[in-house]
């Protein structure tokens, strides 16, 4: 399957030796599903807007040496990607502090050649990764937009996947709600955090019949705390969720760092039709890698069993 993730990519800047490395979560869900996809018929391309800087050529060259395709990326004259700034307090939690809210990506569709509207209108990709974050950083004509051709994805065979990360730096949770409304509804496999819900509905009501409305037939739902966070897989049958499995992970270095290569590697056994309870298991597995190294991203050698 052909897969394209679409989101912002960040520099981030962190207290690690290397000060300045490149990340984003949806590019880094991406490269763990590249690394994975490679036994596994699975093929990654990856689709957003940079600047035509060093440090934008550099982010394009490391994707390619990932075995990201790129040809969906676009590169703007005029603007820059965005800027993240890393804080980890005493007890390990990291905390995201973002400057360039006039980034590349929020003029993905306003400017350049239309190529990942092409794509999708041509059927050229099995599925599509959308992340909350990434919708928020458009345009409202430009979320407009995304929803006509996710309609049209869909109406081809397309899969949708969608997680509902929110960043109040992007939009109100009113505005979240209003969108997740319309995009939820396209989803095949819903990544939701449960913290991020929270902060969205302001209470955990109605949390499941959300989904049921929407019309989801599979939910991933995540839970975090200090130290570990718990995920259950649930199906939606006769509109009623069932629980069908669930496991904990090790929280070390950040909630977000584990959930990138949970969400890869949940993906990796999704697309290849294995079940869901072995699906939790390589995204646990994978990780179980990440809480041992304090980067975003683990070496390539360090899974390469799974790979």
């Amino acid at each position: 399957m052909k897969i394209v993730f679409f989101g912002e990519a960040l520099v981030e800047l962190n207290h690690s030796p290397r000060y300045q490395t490149y990340g984003g979560n949806v590019v880094n869900k991406a490269l763990y599903l590249a690394r994975l996809g490679g036994s596994r018929a699975i093929s990654v391309s990856y689709a957003t807007c940079i600047g035509i800087e060093k440090i934008s050529m550099s982010m394009l060259q490391c994707w390619q040496r990932e075995n990201i395709d790129t040809s969906l990326v676009k590169c703007l004259a005029t603007k820059f990607p965005n800027l993240c700034f890393i804080e980890t307090d005493n007890h390990g939690l990291q905390h995201h502090h973002y400057w360039n809210k006039d980034n590349a990506m929020r003029y993905y569709f306003s400017y350049g050649p239309a190529l990942l509207n092409r794509a999708l209108t041509n059927n050229d990709y099995g599925a599509i990764y959308i992340s909350g974050s990434s919708i928020a950083a458009l345009t409202d004509d430009d979320k407009t937009l995304l929803l006509s051709l996710l309609e049209i994805h869909k109406r081809e065979g397309g899969k949708v996947y969608l997680d509902n990360s929110f960043r109040a730096d992007l939009w109100s949770t009113k505005q979240a709600q209003y969108w997740y409304e319309k995009l939820f509804s396209y989803a095949d496999i819903a990544f939701v955090d449960l913290n991020d819900e929270m902060r969205i509905w302001g209470s955990s009501r109605y949390l499941t019949q959300r989904y049921i409305k929407w019309g989801c037939r599979e939910v991933v739902f995540k839970q975090a705390n200090r130290t570990e966070c718990t995920v259950c897989s649930l199906v939606i049958h006769s509109d009623a969720l069932l629980r069908v499995a669930s496991i904990k992970l090790a929280v070390q270095y950040g909630d977000q760092i584990v959930d990138n290569a949970f969400v890869a590697g949940y993906l990796a056994a999704r697309i290849n039709q294995q079940s869901i309870s072995q699906s939790l298991l390589l995204a646990q597995k994978l990780s179980h890698r990440v809480t041992t190294c304090s980067d975003a991203i683990i070496p390539s050698d360090s899974m390469r069993d799974i790979m």
